[in-house]
């Protein structure tokens, strides 16, 4: 009987019964102030958690222009990309800079593609894909700016594929003197440093990426009970190009994801935009907590398996349009299946309400300083609270598992860790730090939470 029912309507149908017993009417909702707006502009990130009123809001249209930016501003600068990070690493009432003009791809050099730093990955993978080439591997959200990915050392899944920093052979750092320095592999630590560098660095304004020839890919979703899906994913790792599953742990269902190489040349790329539904869930959830864990249980019924096949940029990206507050961390590969266990086992211990299921994932080894899969494969657990609800509680409760497990923050997701902490799990943490030094001596490129990333008070000195 439940099958034959349009998932749409019967959802929609549940949240209007349940949502109408369980929220109030807010008194005066909607209604604005009459204080006076400060008139600097603003600036917010994606989820809406982070915020900034800079002084100076600076859009340059070129390196030259970038150059007399920086040598006619004073105090802090920060760059921002797609606004696609939830951690404070982009806020200051200083300066905020954008390097959204200066994108595109700039040269290609026996399978080297380079492109300015405001480049978003969409637009370099299909300008890639238009020069025969493919990137090695991407994130399931392309929005982002390619020096902000890099930045922060975002990563699609696969166990023998890299994040975008290690896919990185050279790039054009911009310091706060206005000096360029081109980098390579030649450059030693420099280079290493700068490939994941928090923007901490100086500016970055063009990346070159090493890449593929033009590949295809075929995609296949489906469902299986949570501890099925770690079965699978845990004894299949290796046996897949690309391999993530969602868990859902109230409901003890997942959501599997592989992808695999195709010579099949027709394209079947017909997705189920399910935005609207998870929108739906999501606050029906939040409203109606009590029905969560029935929620998730019923993820099998609203989740239709289904294959899509593609050239690679048009499979790797999934449309997000339903916000979220993120934390995610990174523990040894071999440690991932037994740490998602914990983080499940505390959620239902704790009868935490979330509806978003937990991302996770497999990355190689690089040889960054900084990134999170510094001289060690990585299993990441992305765990994501509804942009509406409070997401402490949930990363409250999780984050002292994760960490329990050597779990490495993303530096672009939510996390508590401060220098102390970050020294004990990255080996090279202070040459960092003697590089950011020598390339930022006046400290211009740190906010409030890269000073406390990284030990340094207000002055410059060692906290």
């Amino acid at each position: 009987m439940l099958q034959r029912l349009p998932r749409r309507a019967f959802l929609k149908a549940l949240a209007a019964s349940a949502g109408a017993a369980t929220v109030p009417t807010l008194a005066g909702a909607g209604q604005t102030g009459g204080a006076a707006q400060d008139e600097r502009a603003s600036w917010q990130n994606w989820s809406g958690n982070q915020t900034a009123r800079p002084r100076n809001l600076a859009y340059p249209a070129d390196e030259a222009a970038l150059a007399r930016l920086l040598a006619n501003t004073e105090g802090t600068v920060r760059p921002f990309g797609g606004s696609h990070s939830f951690s404070a690493v982009v806020p200051t009432g200083d300066t905020l800079v954008s390097l959204e003009a200066i994108n595109g791809l700039r040269s290609v050099d026996a399978g080297a593609l380079r492109f300015g730093a405001g480049t978003r990955i969409a637009q370099a993978s299909r300008e890639a894909w238009g020069e025969g080439r493919s990137l090695i591997n991407e994130p399931d959200i392309n929005l982002q700016s390619m020096a902000g990915a890099i930045a922060t050392g975002t990563h699609g899944t696969g166990l023998g594929l890299p994040c975008l920093s290690d896919q990185v052979v050279g790039l054009e750092l911009m310091d706060t003197e206005g000096t360029l320095h081109r980098l390579d592999h030649n450059d030693g630590d420099r280079f290493q440093a700068a490939r994941c560098g928090l923007g901490a660095l100086g500016l970055i304004t063009a990346v070159t990426l090493d890449s593929a020839p033009a590949y295809r890919l075929e995609e296949h979703t489906w469902t299986l009970p949570l501890d099925e899906a770690m079965d699978f994913v845990e004894r299949e790792k290796d046996n897949f190009r690309n391999i993530e599953f969602f868990a859902f742990p109230l409901g003890g269902t997942a959501i599997v994801k592989t992808m695999s190489l195709t010579d099949n040349p027709e394209d079947d790329l017909a997705q189920d935009d399910s935005n609207d539904l998870l929108e739906t869930v999501c606050e029906l959830s939040m409203r109606a907590g009590w029905l969560t864990s029935t929620l998730q249980k019923l993820v099998t019924f609203f989740v239709e398996e289904n294959r899509r096949r593609g050239p690679a940029h048009k499979i790797y990206a999934n449309r997000r349009t339903v916000r979220f507050n993120e934390m995610e961390y990174t523990v040894p590969a071999e440690k991932g299946i037994e740490c998602l266990q914990e983080v499940c086992e505390v959620i239902r211990e704790q009868d935490i309400n979330v509806f978003f299921p937990i991302e996770f994932r497999y990355s190689a080894a690089d040889d960054t300083l900084l990134s999170m899969f510094s001289g060690r494969a990585g299993a990441s657990l992305s765990i994501h609270q509804y942009f509406k609800q409070d997401a402490t509680p949930l990363f409250r409760a999780t984050e002292p598992v994760l960490r329990r497990h050597r779990g490495r923050p993303h530096w672009g997701k939510l996390h508590s860790l401060g220098a102390d902490e970050l020294r004990e799990l990255y080996p090279r943490f202070d040459d960092f730090l003697a590089l950011r030094q020598e390339l930022d001596p006046r400290g211009r490129l740190l906010n409030d939470h890269l000073r406390h990333l990284f030990g340094i008070d207000a002055k410059g000195q060692p906290a």
